[in-house]
């Protein structure tokens, strides 16, 4: 039952032949890198900017905001 050790696809194959010195593959891995990153960079702030809309309209909505804009 599960994997047997030595038994390898031919996908596992392709990816143990990529030579980690390959200048162009170091070049295309960092862009890779790059891009996921700058997609998490991306989704996070949105999902910040998300939050904060929910906070300013929790504040404006408050009771204590608008004392404080009344002047109590």
């Amino acid at each position: 039952p599960g994997c047997c050790k030595g038994s390898c696809t031919k996908l596992d194959e392709d990816i143990l032949d990529i030579p980690l010195d390959d200048p162009d593959a170091n070049a295309a891995a960092a862009k890779i890198q790059a891009s996921f990153r700058g997609h998490m960079t991306r989704k996070k702030i949105k999902g910040g900017e998300i939050d904060r809309k929910t906070k300013d309209a929790e504040c404006a909505n408050s009771t204590r905001g608008s004392d404080l804009r009344n002047g109590d």
